[in-house]
């Protein structure tokens, strides 16, 4: 679980009263890589044209979700 440090007192002392143990670990979370606008821009069009080429596969009006996202997995 990760905390703000403000939040950290009082969870060592909730801990406490609670007979549990809280503890640091300093491990930094990796930070994630966002995408450039030059990528962002190269996606979009990628994906226009995948579209325009018929390339897309939709919800039948007869499925759930769950049966969409199924058939979509066994692709």
């Amino acid at each position: 679980m990760t905390l703000p440090r403000a939040d950290w007192t009082f969870l060592k002392r909730l801990s406490a009263n609670m007979g549990w143990q809280a503890r640091v670990v300093s491990h930094a979370p990796e930070r994630k890589v966002k995408m450039t606008e030059t990528e962002f821009q190269e996606k979009l069009e990628q994906s226009s044209a995948h579209a325009a080429a018929g390339q897309y596969v939709e919800m039948r009006a007869d499925e759930t979700v769950d049966q969409f996202v199924d058939r979509m997995l066994c692709m």
